[in-house]
């Protein structure tokens, strides 16, 4: 048999794998998705609602993971688990999430609400994760034996026993924000955005174009925390052009 036949037959059950893998496993599982990465309570606010979706063709049993996260040492950014409130007391110097379970149908959604309650008088972040899980005896699921175990038996036939998990910085900012921003343009191949302030800015749709706008890059967003500096490359030719989100105050800049 020839190389060139079989590098068809080859090909051919490749394909053939593909598709037996799209229409079982890959769509028998949960798949969730959390939106931006990122998730900010402004200063006037003391909570915020988050959507959680699950596109897949499953339940999703998610839990979620709460980590306080100290960015003081640029080189190495700690996170460290934060304890699930005991009882009925609401502690208000940290991030309170609720749920920390979620059970969520296929093609639907949960709202998830992050709350800070206390004082802020310094810029907190916190991580938190979503974690789809199969589940077990006692987890906080409410799921009797058997419900456990048909959902453990079905989601093995299809090979599920990794499933993809994610998260989102949560941003509280302080309760009087200090904006100082200072924007360098020397040397001329990037921007550079100094964040001298208390509180964390955005930059909202980066994007390089023409002189005529006719012509420009995909837009992208970027954070910058305090005391940090993010830098936007530029490209020859090409105007770049950002707008910056203090508080609520917003400046569409061109350089």
């Amino acid at each position: 048999m020839s190389r060139i036949s079989l590098l068809r037959i080859f090909v051919t059950f490749f394909i053939g794998l593909c598709l037996i893998l799209k229409s079982g496993s890959v769509l028998a599982i949960p798949s969730i998705g959390i939106g931006s990465m990122y998730d900010i309570i402004a200063p006037e606010k003391q909570a915020i609602n988050k959507r959680i979706y699950n596109t897949g063709a499953s339940t999703a049993f998610v839990r979620i993971e709460l980590l306080e996260v100290d960015i003081k040492n640029k080189e190495k950014i700690l996170e460290t688990p934060v304890k699930e409130v005991a009882g009925n007391i609401l502690e208000k110097d940290r991030l309170i999430v609720t749920p920390l379970r979620m059970i969520i149908p296929p093609s639907s959604f949960q709202l998830i609400r992050f709350m800070w309650p206390g004082e802020r008088v310094a810029e907190k972040y916190y991580r938190v994760r979503f974690t789809p899980v199969l589940p077990e005896t006692g987890d906080s699921f409410g799921l009797n034996e058997q419900q456990i175990l048909q959902y453990r038996e079905k989601a093995l036939s299809v090979g599920l026993n990794i499933m993809a998990g994610y998260g989102t910085l949560v941003i509280v900012q302080p309760s009087k924000p200090v904006f100082n921003t200072l924007i360098e343009t020397q040397p001329s191949d990037f921007i550079s955005v100094v964040n001298n302030g208390n509180s964390t800015i955005a930059l909202e749709n980066i994007r390089n174009c023409n002189s005529a706008d006719t012509d420009c890059s995909s837009a992208a967003r970027q954070f910058v925390l305090p005391g940090q500096t993010k830098r936007i490359a530029k490209m020859k030719g090409l105007k770049t052009s950002f707008t910056l989100i203090e508080g609520k105050e917003q400046k569409k800049l061109r350089y």
